[in-house]
């Protein structure tokens, strides 16, 4: 049974409130309380295959679930001296994974109201986290590991994260303001350091020496960090003979390119302490893949924003990495039923390549290779298992996994460096947590994170791909890549301009191999319109197949977006047996990210082209006027400003003006040449003076050079809408489309979207709920807010309908429209008050003549009226009449 965290979350505050009073036994009550436990999290503990009373050692595990957990359970009295009991279940713990193999990750201490997680490979001296039963559904993911879930302890570790951060950054800042140094050589320094204090914490660098060299430096200020510090690095960086006395007796030669250059930089006092205080920190219980994100940040956020790279949270990570890497290596491992199959999986695994084609500072590539190797502990598991059972030696031969299979492309060259660091803290802590058996120094190679623009390069091949694309819509990108590189990718994807993401998907599927796999995080735009045409619906016209999905949620970020998870396979040999879409199983994802498994995107007819278009893009607030300022200039007599001086129409005047005409003015040169436009000095003054000195930034040659231009005056528009008296707009985002009646003059702004038609038939198809509810499915969105596109328009297939029926369309629609501006007009509101209160119940009248048209549209389609009030059936039914088009079984005329 898959779960939701709020589910989960309710399920435990019930089973709180229970055992809140418990006061007996631990014997007496144990197993209840524990198959409780499990229920809450959707697990039945003899489908998991968790046992309880198992001997372990000298006594009895209270419960262990094999290659999961052990918990240890104790009477309530006990929950005040947990630490005395802890003990114990190391012991058990020691001695399954002695034996076994199979003690798994982690061990609980409880005594029913309190709780004590351990990760003993890890961390033998504290509890990774620790809450009482009140607690714990707040803190429920930190035994996530009950519904085979990884388990969040972020909360301490975050923290303590952000304060080393915070110091070590404080400490850059001061370096750089001062120019202690080239800001190369500074940064360098910083991620040396940063190792070194890693390093020391966990013993690859002897005795301490990196503190004990700091607290020289600040007991005799006659030395400099420049030559001790430098020094140290210097070592870290030479092969061959050790020094055998002094301070640097017993460093290690690091190699791994981190130490190529050891960074003398000369510190003041000030910036000693900072580092000293730096030092304090337990660097092992530092998260290294929040770390590198954050110091990445701090250290180049200017360069980050620029190109839409931004932290992402490790459960939002672990949505890619489990469905896309962990799961089908699992399912792969549990699979193996002789050692034959197992040596195939054994050569499978060593081979394994994992690529994240924009790692910023590594933090997906971190998450994904420790999983490697909780994967190959449990491959060697099994391996003992099949040996005792063909009667065999338990001897192992899974390969370590390498560091070498870990492949990077990124940018810039900071965040490259960061993410080795990042990788080779995760391996050093690979080895602790797992008790491996092998050397972390020197350093491993990871020549294969390395400096490039992913788009413009070759990727290195890979068995999965994963990552977070940077996040830059369309409308940003010639501001923030330059004209050049986006006419670029306009060139080598041959797709138009779309959303950046959309080429990161678009070369990740074209560089999988068959049953390789891929995980990315993007804007929910990219389930949406033309970047779906573009990414996931190229993907599923190419083989791929959506396996696991999070339609949209809200970004652990900084950024006030929504995202949207996809994971997929190319070319399965098989298809999945099951389809996990936010968190629930369903029968198949389409591309739109809906439940289902055939697709529920239309495609562009061509007879709708030309049709529909969205407004202008001023380019500058100074083109925009009040009505006072307009009625200034409009009542000047030197020139004929109601030539250029118009009423400007946004989604707000549609959803909001009781009138639903324009509240604001726009000066409006069309596409005059500037004599032209000095006909008109006032306005054109003021243009000058608030347009052009912004103008005069801006990277596009065009918008330089024409300043007193609206930015985007589309042209195709105007002149469909030539000679029309009429034409219909709708808001582009809005909770509804309402559809309204514009004058010609009036300008639309780009938040509208504009159709040139003008007869009453086609405002009562548009109008529609058969249209709008097309439409909605065919959109986009803005957070929630639907956003009428090109694509809800131009796949939408239109009835044919007879003469009689389209008399009929176009008097319900001039009917609607009389009755709802009379509803507005009296009572001073706009359409979007009015439509709740008709979902509400009220104007039962308009609510029946909407009724009327639906059914009346549903007529002209050749369909029953029940069809005009399912949503469901009339898209279906509009998804069957577009395929039919497109195929060419109908002769699509309509317009």
């Amino acid at each position: 049974m898959t779960l939701s965290g709020e589910e989960i979350r309710g399920r435990l505050a019930e089973f709180a409130a229970k055992w809140a009073g418990y006061s007996g036994s631990e014997r007496s009550e144990a197993q209840t309380f524990l198959n409780e436990l499990l229920a809450c999290y959707g697990t039945d503990r003899m489908e998991a295959g968790a046992l309880f009373e198992e001997r372990g050692g000298p006594g009895f595990i209270d419960m262990i679930w094999p290659g999961v957990c052990i918990v240890e359970m104790k009477r309530p009295s006990e929950a005040e001296r947990l630490a005395d009991h802890r003990e114990q279940a190391f012991g058990y713990w020691k001695d399954m994974s002695r034996e076994t193999g199979a003690a798994g990750r982690f061990v609980v201490v409880c005594a029913f109201t309190q709780f004590e997680v351990f990760e003993p490979g890890a961390f033998w001296d504290r509890p990774v986290a620790a809450f009482s039963l009140g607690e714990l559904p707040d803190r429920y993911e930190a035994l996530d590991f009950l519904r085979g879930r990884e388990p969040l302890f972020t909360e301490d570790k975050a923290e303590l994260t952000r304060e080393a951060v915070a110091l070590v950054t404080e400490l850059y800042n001061r370096i750089r303001d001062r120019q202690a140094a080239g800001a190369e050589t500074l940064r360098d320094f910083i991620l040396q350091c940063v190792w070194s204090m890693f390093a020391e914490d966990l013993a690859m660098i002897p005795e301490h020496r990196f503190t004990r060299i700091m607290e020289r430096l600040l007991a005799e200020p006659e030395r400099s960090s420049g030559d001790d510090l430098g020094g140290l690095f210097e070592w870290l960086n030479r092969p061959g003979e050790r020094a055998a006395h002094g301070l640097y007796a017993g460093i290690p030669f690091a190699d791994g390119g981190l130490f190529a250059a050891p960074a003398e930089v000369h510190l003041e006092r000030d910036e000693l302490e900072l580092l000293r205080d730096a030092c304090s920190f337990d660097w092992k219980l530092v998260e290294p893949s929040i770390f590198g994100n954050l110091l990445e940040g701090a250290l180049g956020r200017e360069r980050v924003w620029a190109f839409g790279a931004h932290y992402t949270a490790e459960a939002d990570i672990r949505k890619v990495v489990e469905p896309t890497i962990v799961e089908p290596w699992r399912e792969r491992i549990e699979a193996c039923a002789s050692l034959a199959e197992l040596e195939e999986r054994q050569r499978e695994f060593g081979e394994y390549k994992i690529l994240d084609p924009a790692c910023g500072s590594g933090n997906f590539l971190y998450v994904a290779y420790r999983d490697l190797r909780r994967l190959e502990v449990r491959l060697r598991a099994r391996e003992r298992e099949l040996r005792a059972e063909a009667g065999l030696a338990p001897e192992s031969h899974t390969p370590a996994y390498p560091l070498s299979n870990v492949f990077g492309l990124e940018v810039e060259p900071f965040a490259v460096k960061l993410a080795r660091v990042t990788l080779w803290m995760a391996h050093k802590l690979a080895v602790e947590e797992l008790s491996l058996d092998e050397p972390v120094l020197p350093l491993g190679d990871l020549s294969g994170i390395r400096r490039a623009d992913a788009l413009k390069v070759e990727w290195p091949p890979a068995n999965a791909i994963i990552g977070n694309p940077p996040y830059i819509g369309t409308k940003l990108m010639r501001s923030r890549l330059g004209d050049d590189y986006v006419d670029w990718l306009d060139r080598e994807f041959r797709v138009g301009v779309k959303d950046y993401a959309v080429y990161w998907f678009r070369k990740a599927h074209d560089n999988l191999p068959s049953g390789g796999r891929a995980g990315l995080v993007a804007t929910n735009s990219i389930r949406e319109g033309r970047n779906r045409e573009a990414s996931l619906e190229y993907i599923a016209q190419n083989a791929g197949v959506i396996t696991e999905a999070i339609s949209s949620e809200p970004w652990s970020g900084e950024a006030n977006v929504h995202v949207s998870i996809v994971n997929w396979v190319k070319r399965p040999a098989t298809l999945p047996s099951s389809f996990v879409l936010d968190g629930s199983y369903v029968d198949g994802i389409t591309t739109t990210l809906r439940p289902g498994l055939a697709s529920t995107v239309g495609r562009t007819l061509s007879a709708n082209l030309g049709r529909q278009f969205f407004g202008v893009v001023p380019g500058g607030d100074g083109f925009l006027l009040s009505p006072e300022e307009a009625n200034d200039l409009l009542g000047r007599s030197e020139a004929a400003y109601e030539e250029v001086i118009r009423p400007y129409l946004v989604g707000s005047d549609v959803t909001n003006n009781p009138t639903q005409a324009p509240s604001r003015y726009i000066i409006d040169f069309h596409f005059n040449a500037l004599e032209d436009a000095m006909r008109y000095p006032a306005a054109l003054a003021r243009v000058r003076s608030l347009v052009k000195p912004h103008r005069d930034r801006a990277k596009r040659k065009a918008y330089r050079e024409r300043w007193w231009r609206l930015e985007e005056p589309i042209v195709a528009m105007r002149n469909a809408l030539d000679g029309l008296s009429r034409y219909i707009a709708c808001p582009a985002q809005a909770k509804r489309f309402y559809m309204v009646w514009c004058q010609p003059e009036w300008v639309p702004s780009n938040l509208t979207s504009v159709f040139a038609l003008d007869d009453d038939y086609s405002m009562g198809v548009l109008t529609s709920a058969i249209h709008t509810r097309w439409a909605t499915a065919q959109s986009t969105t803005l957070e929630t807010r639907p956003r009428y596109t090109t694509a809800s328009f131009a796949t939408f297939p239109w009835p044919l309908p007879s003469d009689d029926q389209c008399s009929a369309i176009g008097e319900l629609s001039r009917s609607i429209l009389a009755r709802r501006s009379e509803i507005c007009l009296d009572r001073g509101i706009g359409l979007t008050k009015l439509y709740n209160e008709v979902d509400e119940g009220a104007y039962r009248d308009l609510r029946d003549l909407h009724t009327a048209l639906d059914e009346a549209v549903a007529a002209a389609y050749g369909w029953p009226k029940s069809a005009a009030h399912d949503p469901t059936e009339s898209n279906r039914r509009l998804l069957d009449l577009n395929e039919a088009i497109t195929a060419g079984r109908i002769d699509y005329s309509p317009f």
